[in-house]
């Protein structure tokens, strides 16, 4: 597909950031702290522990800007807000995590459209007709 022919661009961040293997992490929380928090997660192929930090504004601002983004999508915020699991309506979400999303709003200047809040596919929450 051309650009031409593109006309919403969507990008995916988690509520916090992981990665695998060695290498800089900005924040990069302790094992402990991971786990106490609940984002120790394991790699599904290498089924390696993934180290995790706090959400990256920068990092996110940087692929926001790479990728010409025109909305954005937030993952597991049910695990950083845990009172926030199985929302479907943002009205659901507690006010940290709307201060939380509006945040990522305010800073990128772009929507956050889709908010995933569970494993169930029916757990998120659209907002694409109201941003």
């Amino acid at each position: 597909i051309g650009p031409k022919r593109v006309d919403d661009v969507l990008v995916v961040f988690k509520a916090y950031v992981t990665r695998v293997g060695s290498g800089m992490l900005e924040d990069e929380l302790d094992r402990e702290e991971a786990r106490r928090r609940g984002w120790l997660e394991v790699a599904t192929v290498t089924g390696r522990e993934r180290r995790a930090a706090p959400f990256n504004i920068r990092l996110a601002k940087r692929a926001v800007m790479l990728n010409s983004a025109t909305q954005i999508a937030v993952t597991k915020l049910d695990v950083l807000f845990p009172e926030c699991k199985h929302a479907r309506v943002y009205e659901q979400l507690s006010n940290d995590a709307k201060r939380f999303i509006e945040s990522i709003e305010d800073e990128l200047k772009v929507n956050v459209t889709l908010i995933g809040t569970g494993e169930d596919v029916y757990d998120i929450i659209d907002r694409r007709l109201t941003c």
